[in-house]
């Protein structure tokens, strides 16, 4: 019987070290003192396991790598996880856009759930402990190096210690470091599903204020044009949301080479001349009353003071009325930066795919060391797929070893 040791108590991890506790003499290794720390946040701690798209489509919400995980997605599906869980008695629904959550809205039971199943399987867990090292031989691990110089000798390793966002729950990133050190290959970091910095100051003052199923377009790099639909909130520094967070993912490397312009279409389902005959549907109420059949007032009170106009319908002109059409229709903002890595939901980057092996998870830098979840460079959008990947990958990883 082998001796494995998992790095890293959270999804990726504990499903790995599940199922290599099946043939092998597993041992888990997390630096908290409680496993799951991030994931029992996720979803504003209601847990968005999964997405129940069928694989080819959930494939699509995949934006970095998509068909390295090919292998992992169709070996443990999301019918396989919630299989799982069901299995030792959780109860799951479905919300909007097909994401699932636990029936009682808490991550605790998701966790509790394996940490129970590391129990029953005879998994040694250990925690308070940091990895410092990775022993390595004739390209092969050995074993390895925590805290105070301790090496514990393994013949295989998996490594789960998830990427650099949220480092205050343990995912710091330094185990990129690491593996560089013994030739591994690592991508360029950068925050994703993470919200966005303006230049324009004026939107500050549209804090606490969120709009429903806007449109947002975007030009980046060479000409690339993509157009979102979801819902913002305007924060103090500038905006977050599901539709701004997956946006972020497509264009956060590129504002390294300047500001990109995004294109809001704050009502696409109302067409401009709609917009002009609600400002001017009753001339004895003020513009912003007459549009909060289509918006919210605080928003347009806003709007138009930033446009400078305050008049009754009547007075208006036809030049301050196209502005207040196409700053409702096509408001052009300069996002100058995203959030740090430490607001960012998941990281972009991390361990090539080209240096893993996808059918097994295994290094091919390093015989006998694996990888699982958010230390390897693959990324999806907000709604349940990052989880999913931790979950197939974890899932891989600890059947192969």
């Amino acid at each position: 019987m082998s001796k494995v040791i998992v790095i890293g108590g959270g999804p990726a991890g504990m499903i790995s070290a599940i199922e290599a506790a099946k043939n092998n003499e597993v041992m888990l290794i997390e630096k908290n003192k409680e496993l799951g720390k991030k994931l029992k946040i996720t979803g504003g701690g209601r847990c968005n396991l999964t997405n129940m798209r069928d694989i080819d489509d959930f494939l699509k919400k995949i934006i970095k790598n998509p068909k390295f995980l090919y292998s992992s997605l169709y070996t443990f599906t999301n019918l396989d996880l919630l299989e799982f869980f069901k299995n030792r008695g959780v109860e799951f629904k479905i919300e909007e856009d097909f994401k699932v959550y636990p029936q009682k809205d808490s991550s605790d039971i998701i966790i509790n759930t394996l940490h129970d199943e590391l129990d029953r399987v005879g998994v040694k867990v250990i925690y308070e402990k940091t990895l410092i090292d990775i022993v390595v031989e004739n390209e092969e691990i050995k074993g390895v190096i925590l805290d105070e110089n301790h090496i514990i000798k393994a013949d295989k390793v998996i490594i789960a210690t998830g990427g650099h966002s949220y480092p205050k729950t343990g995912s710091d990133g330094k185990i990129h470091n690491i593996l560089k050190k013994h030739g591994e290959s690592i991508t360029k970091i950068y925050p994703a599903l993470v919200p966005l910095v303006f230049r324009e100051d004026w939107i500050k003052n549209l804090q606490g204020i969120s709009l429903k199923n806007i449109k947002i377009s975007a030009k980046y790099f060479k000409n690339k044009k993509i157009d979102m639909y979801g819902d913002i909130l305007f924060a103090h520094f500038g905006l977050t949301g599901p539709v701004i967070l997956n946006l972020s993912s497509y264009i956060n490397k590129y504002l390294q080479d300047g500001d990109i312009e995004l294109n809001f279409d704050f009502i696409p389902n109302v067409t401009k001349d709609e917009v002009r005959k609600v400002i001017r549907k009753n001339n004895n109420k003020s513009i912003y009353n007459n549009l909060k059949e289509i918006l919210p007032v605080n928003f347009t009170k806003h709007l138009l003071e930033y446009l400078n106009i305050d008049k009754k319908p009547n007075n208006l002109t036809k030049e301050e009325e196209n502005k207040i059409v196409d700053s409702i229709k096509e408001l052009k903002l300069r996002c100058k930066e995203t959030k740090s890595i430490n607001e960012a939901i998941v990281t972009s980057g991390g361990i090539s795919v080209k240096s893993i092996n996808s059918s097994t998870m295994e290094s091919k830098v390093i015989r006998n060391l694996y990888y699982a979840g958010e230390v390897i460079d693959i990324e999806g959008l907000t709604g349940g797929y990052n989880l999913q990947i931790a979950f197939s990958t974890g899932y891989l990883a600890g059947i192969s070893v």
